[in-house]
């Protein structure tokens, strides 16, 4: 089974992880959620590309920018979620 948006599942972590426990660098993400920083930063990108959270200053370090989730697309991508989950539990009688 094929996730939406052509997420990954390291991009399902980390965007989970936004959407409940609010905005975050990513150095924190990986130490949360137990991931190569490397694959948090991928999995950002991805996320970025389909518009799913957005970056902004830190005013407290810029060096180390924040990651908010797009509250709405995550809800919108749950619902989804679910209905696929709904569709691969069916089965079809032949």
């Amino acid at each position: 089974m094929r996730l939406p948006f052509g997420l990954t599942k390291s991009s399902i972590v980390v965007l989970d992880k936004l959407a409940n426990e609010g905005p975050m660098y990513p150095q924190e993400i990986a130490d949360k959620v137990g991931l190569a920083p490397r694959t948090v930063t991928l999995a950002l990108r991805n996320l970025l590309k389909h518009n799913l959270c957005r970056k902004v200053a830190n005013f407290q370090d810029m060096r180390k920018p924040l990651y908010h989730a797009d509250i709405e697309r995550v809800r919108k991508l749950e619902k989804e979620l679910e209905i696929w989950r709904t569709l691969a539990s069916v089965r079809v009688r032949a």
